[in-house]
């Protein structure tokens, strides 16, 4: 599934994962502090229950292979996840949030961008954006990157 690396863009000629691919863009609410979390994190959900409920985290997945397998982009306020998730449950457990409330998705096919893109703070929207190769501005919140990306033509999102 790798493509060849344009050599114009990269410091090391390694393949990449291909511009195509189609990705579920997940928006969803963290859940809350864990009992003797640090101070930084408990503060950064409080600073999150200013934005719009069920849209203050942004992840994406993307099936890979043949066997129920995804895989998990999940940009954190610590670390960027990514990993393989093996499961079959995937598709309904999201149907499942969805019917509840508790997540909105949207399709979206990754594309390169024509040029760089300054994404300002590394937020999970700017994460996830550079991932799809999609726009946002360098503040945008999870809200905003939804609606733009609920907005853009089908062929795109």
């Amino acid at each position: 599934m790798a493509e060849n690396i344009n050599p114009r863009s990269s410091l090391l000629a390694l393949p990449t994962a291909p511009t195509r691919r189609p990705w579920l863009v997940i928006f969803v609410d963290p859940g809350p502090a864990e009992p003797g979390a640090a101070l930084r994190n408990r503060i950064l959900l409080r600073l999150l229950k200013r934005l719009r409920p069920g849209f203050r985290h942004v992840l994406a997945i993307s099936p890979e292979g043949q066997d129920n397998s995804w895989l998990v982009v999940n940009p954190g306020s610590d670390m960027l996840a990514v990993g393989i998730l093996n499961s079959s449950t995937v598709m309904a457990d999201l149907r499942h949030a969805v019917i509840l409330g508790r997540a909105h998705f949207v399709t979206v096919t990754a594309t390169r961008p024509p040029a760089w893109r300054f994404r300002g703070l590394f937020t999970c929207v700017a994460a996830i954006a550079h991932l799809t190769g999609t726009p946002a501005g360098p503040f945008c919140t999870p809200w905003r990157f939804y609606q733009h990306l609920r907005a853009a033509p089908k062929s795109s999102a």
